[in-house]
């Protein structure tokens, strides 16, 4: 049986390992928590929910500012709001209730574990494990949709769960709202409403009378969400994810105009294209589950731990949203799925994980007591100890390499924001410039020059001049990681039509940028 003390030190030590991990993560870190940032930035200055700067250009967007959140949804920019309000505009203060959520994701597990599978000592090795969550730690402690993913995705998992074992209207009533709040969470999140409709379908009775509850729940937290877009926009839903389907590329992302992601651009690929870039994000993706999900050593304990417990209404639901995750960011979204769809969704199981990680090391020692004879407590008890110390260094030395880095120019993970700083210490005239800036990561260089930002039309010159006539840019900032048809112009900066070479720059990483300003008749010079 746990008891308060047994929550109370899962909390210390995940809250410990958040506190030490969070000291040298003191900005965004990169696009999708810039993009957070910046727009929570707004929002708690009372300008709500609009970007100062636009970052793709798939729903067509008519200027500066633009509606927020038409690709991205907004739980994540609310949650760092509300941090910005208690404690202030800087970073740390939009940080904390991620720093919070995380801290907390040892006595969660613990607790969903606990549930599940009444187990004192289990219970603690499944929390223990999450206080070291490997390659998601530094992720869970940024402005990102990770910790509050986690915790909104395993609760809407596991009511779905407990109301399968035992149907009632409020614990689908339940299911269905947190299901929302993943949806508010994330555009993917309506997969975990998919999910719990294919629960109602494992019951046996009162079927219809389920779905419609888990549905009012679903229907009660979108609703207002819906309305909104409906006022800004004219329609419920943007345009954007749809012309997503029609990627070639993943630079088709920002392809100018988004018109031209068309259902037939996508078929003159050809099959074998087509079907060859699903086999690859599949690949990825599993991959990314043993390694990234599995920290490879627990991979083999979960899978014994499942088939086990492979009645259990949990680990079936589970199993249902991996392979849906797995079908829709493998097949239906195979460029967004491996660079970065996957491990942002799939951060849902992670208490699932843990806990059949811990079932799993159980069924081992039990193998081991009938065959070799071994003492099962004093056994479990070291490969429990194992097991968490062997985390504890993989979450290590995963956070050595994606935060600390190997010290050129600085700590990695702030990497993103000195080089932004060092762009407009360089070039001054982009601070709060009243032209559009086009650059490569507009939410982390608005942050920077605050400025609006466009981002570079994946192409040439000439789709560059046509998105800068449409939005007013006036300045255009080259970096290394610049779109292939821009190449020549990063090589030879100074032979460019319809481009005035203003200036040369290093980032603290050694890398030269390029400042052009956009020629336009008699202008320039």
């Amino acid at each position: 049986m746990m008891r308060r003390r047994d929550y109370l030190a899962l909390a210390a030590l995940g809250m410990t390992v958040a506190l030490l991990g969070a000291r040298a993560i003191a900005s965004p870190g990169y696009m999708d928590a810039e993009y957070y940032f910046a727009t929570a930035r707004q929002l708690a200055q009372g300008e709500g929910l609009h970007e100062p700067f636009l970052w793709n250009y798939l729903d067509d967007p008519t200027g500066i500012p633009h509606p927020s959140h038409l690709y991205w949804m907004p739980g994540v920019t609310l949650l760092a709001a509300a941090g910005i309000s208690l404690a202030g505009e800087a970073f740390r203060g939009a940080q904390a209730p991620f720093l919070l959520l995380a801290g907390m994701i040892a006595p969660l597990t613990g607790w969903i574990s606990h549930r599940s599978y009444p187990s004192r000592r289990r219970a603690m090795l499944a929390g223990s494990l999450a206080a070291f969550p490997g390659f998601f730690l530094p992720y869970l402690l940024t402005t990102d949709a990770f910790a509050i993913y986690l915790w909104f995705g395993a609760l809407a998992l596991f009511s779905m769960a407990d109301a399968s074992r035992r149907p009632q209207r409020l614990r689908w009533l339940l299911a269905g709202a947190l299901a929302g709040l993943c949806h508010w969470t994330r555009a993917d999140g309506v997969l975990i409403l998919l999910v719990g409709c294919a629960a109602v379908l494992m019951i046996r009775r009162a079927r219809g009378q389920s779905l419609a509850v888990l549905l009012a729940g679903y229907l009660l937290v979108m609703l207002p969400w819906w309305a909104r877009n409906l006022s800004v926009i004219g329609s419920p839903f943007a345009s954007g994810l749809t012309r997503s389907l029609w990627f070639t590329d993943y630079d088709d992302l920002y392809l100018f105009p988004a018109s031209a992601l068309t259902i037939e651009r996508w078929w003159s690929q050809g099959l074998a294209a087509i079907a060859g870039v699903r086999l690859q994000a599949l690949i990825s993706n599993l991959q990314s589950l043993v390694v990234v999900n599995g920290l490879v050593f627990l991979t083999p304990l979960v899978i014994w731990g499942a088939w086990r417990h492979r009645l259990d209404p949990w680990v079936r639901i589970h199993a249902v949203y991996l392979g849906a995750l797995l079908v829709v960011m493998s097949l239906i979204f195979p460029f967004a799925g491996p660079r970065g769809g996957f491990f942002h969704s799939s951060v849902a199981i992670m208490p699932m994980v843990w806990t059949l990680s811990a079932l799993g090391l159980a069924s081992f020692v039990e193998t081991g007591v009938r065959r070799r004879g071994w003492q099962a407590k004093s056994a479990e008890r070291v490969f429990a100890l194992a097991a968490v110390g062997l985390a504890a260094l993989l979450t290590g030395f995963v956070y050595q390499q994606r935060v600390i880095g190997r010290g050129e120019g600085g700590l990695a993970w702030q990497s993103s924001e000195a080089r932004h700083r060092a762009i407009v210490e360089a070039f001054p005239v982009l601070r709060a410039s009243h032209r559009a800036i086009a650059a490569n990561d507009p939410p982390g260089l608005y942050l920077a020059a605050g400025a609006p930002v466009v981002p570079i039309p994946d192409g040439g010159t000439d789709l560059l001049q046509q998105a800068s006539d449409r939005y007013n840019v006036g300045w255009v900032v080259l970096e290394v990681d610049h779109p292939k048809a821009l190449s020549g112009l990063y090589e030879n900066p100074e032979a460019a039509e319809g481009l005035r070479f203003a200036g040369e720059a290093v980032t603290p990483q050694g890398h030269p940028v390029y400042l052009f300003e956009i020629v336009r008749g008699g202008e320039g010079g």
